[in-house]
């Protein structure tokens, strides 16, 4: 059973608070979705729980050991940001192929791409895409790089109705076989959250 803890999380932006007292815990099978207002801190939050910035105070813990003390929390770790990482001049396929072998894993890409939706256009140079098909591209890492928890930031940005099914697809799949997630979304994705954290003036 895989379980990540956060106590008492808080974080400082150009001298003031920008939130206190995060508390919440999640384990094996379980979604929480962060919300809030523009400016509240979600995208920094989760920049936090993803290791890359670390909080003025608290303790955020994975196997019930610090993530900033262990080097094995970003192999079991998924983040994808608001930028999708994409290199411009590289087709869809070569993107993919760069990703397997930055994370050393070694699947069957027409797979991903396939369930994503981008077979077609595999041969593309990525700066020929659109939003929404860059995202699908970003989104297909997910298959490419097994991980148990995954933190994802605003995911479904620029995705169309199909788009956003299939992401529902993939995160269903990914709880049912005892992965953890976490993410922020503006929009109304019907998915079974277990919790809900709203990022306000509560925490301030």
């Amino acid at each position: 059973m895989n379980k990540l803890i956060i106590q008492d999380v808080s974080f400082e932006r150009n001298n003031q608070l920008l939130f206190s007292g995060i508390n919440c815990s999640l384990q094996s099978g379980e979604l929480l979705q962060i919300i809030g207002t523009n400016g509240s801190g979600k995208s920094t939050l989760l920049r936090i729980l993803a290791g890359y910035l670390e909080p003025l105070s608290g303790i955020i813990s994975w196997q019930d050991e610090s993530i900033f003390a262990q080097d094995e929390y970003q192999q079991q770790l998924h983040y994808l940001g608001h930028q999708n990482g994409i290199k411009p001049y590289l087709t869809v396929a070569e993107n993919c192929h760069l990703y397997c072998a930055l994370t050393r894993h070694n699947i069957e890409i027409d797979f991903a791409l396939k369930k994503m939706g981008l077979s077609s256009i595999k041969h593309q140079q990525a700066l020929r895409l659109s939003a929404g098909q860059l995202r699908r591209l970003a989104l297909a890492r997910l298959l490419i790089k097994s991980a148990h928890l995954w933190i994802l930031d605003e995911p479904t940005t620029a995705l169309d109705l199909e788009g956003q099914h299939l992401f529902a697809e993939l995160l269903q799949q990914h709880l049912k076989q005892g992965g953890l997630a976490i993410l922020s979304s503006h929009q109304d994705l019907h998915l079974p959250f277990t919790q809900q954290l709203r990022l306000g003036r509560q925490h301030v």
